[in-house]
């Protein structure tokens, strides 16, 4: 048993959004918030489209198995 901080990271804008990821554990809140800022990260010369806009945060989550891949 442990807690963890779990990244969650959505594709889209508004009620359209769909989650994409739940399932990357991390054991620092700090090093969980460093990857999502990377992977909302995007680049384009023509902006970004609605639909193509990415929302990662961390939420701390209990877990009763610990999962093998915990960053």
């Amino acid at each position: 048993d442990m807690h963890v901080f779990v990244l969650m990271v959505y594709l889209g804008y508004g009620d359209d959004r769909t989650l994409l990821s739940e399932d990357m554990y991390f054991h620092r809140v700090d090093f969980c918030n460093k990857v999502a800022s990377e992977v909302v990260k995007r680049y384009s010369t023509h902006g970004i489209e609605v639909e193509d806009r990415v929302v990662a945060y961390c939420v701390p989550k209990y877990l009763n198995q610990v999962p093998k891949n915990v960053y």
